[in-house]
Parts: structure tokens; sequence; C-alpha cells
């Protein structure tokens, strides 16, 4: 992993970072995003603000997220299947809790599939739990299979 990289808020994305998100996101596609999710986003991103890591101009990893309930929410947390495992999402991962922290925010928020629904996801359960997210609820009639509800506290 290169120490050249750049992480950048962006509030409200333009077309051209909404069109990378989305592209990335369409990459993920279907193995582990449903074929209504990249213009989902699209749509989530003209309310929601991103953070997008970047090496040498190009879209590595990027978490986008709102506010609600007093608690800073991930929709979406993407990095480029080339690139997993390298340590890029748990970078931009401790970076979005340090803003969070300064923001004054408590508590980080995320919404994910049940590995027993979809077994890709362990991954994804794995990935927050190494990050202080901690299961809170199983809710049975969101996205059809279930949801899990992960809650992250800052300290």
């Amino acid at each position: 992993m290169s120490e050249d990289y750049v992480i950048q808020l962006v509030q409200r994305p333009t077309n051209q970072v909404a069109d990378e998100i989305v592209s990335l996101v369409r990459l993920l596609s279907p193995e582990w995003f449903t074929p209504d999710v990249p213009e989902d986003t699209r749509r989530d991103l003209l309310f929601q603000d991103a953070f997008c890591l970047r090496q040498d101009e190009k879209l590595l990893s990027c978490v986008v997220f709102t506010c609600w309930d007093g608690a800073l929410n991930i929709t979406l947390f993407a990095t480029h299947p080339d690139y997993r495992g390298q340590g890029w999402g748990s970078m931009l991962m401790r970076h979005f809790a340090n803003y969070a922290r300064q923001l004054g925010f408590k508590h980080i928020v995320v919404l994910t599939v049940p590995p027993d629904t979809k077994p890709v996801y362990q991954a994804t359960l794995q990935f927050y739990q190494k990050h202080g997210f901690v299961l809170t609820k199983r809710i049975e009639n969101l996205w059809g299979s279930g949801t899990l509800k992960l809650v992250k506290t800052l300290e």
C-alpha cells in the first residue's frame, strides 16, 4: 500500500464523482449489490455526502453517509475489487470514524445483509466488527432477506 493517497470529503457529490461511485458499485454488482443499487446510489448522492479514497486520482474506496437520529449512518461502503484486502477500506473507516468523533457524534450505524442469507456478506460483517461495530439488531422484514443493524460507539 503506497503512502501516495488522498481521502477527500465530498459534500453532495457532483455528477462526475457520483458517476465514479456508481461505476464502483456496478463493478461490485451482482455479487454484493442488487441491480437497483447503482441508480439508488445516484439518487442518494443528491442528499448524502461521501468520503472518497483515491490513489493517483483513481477511486479505490468510498463511504457514503447521512445523519439520522443523532448518529452518522453509512448507506454505502465500497472498495474496488482489485484493492480489497490491502487495507484501503480500513484506512477509510478509521478516517471516517475520526471525522464523526471530531463532529461530536457518539455513534455510527450501518445496516447490512445477514451472511446466513448471502454468505459473501460474512466478510462485510467481519470488516465492521474488526472496526468496533457491534451487532445490535436483526430486522426480519427489511430488504426481503432481513437486515443486520450494527453500531459503533465512538469514544
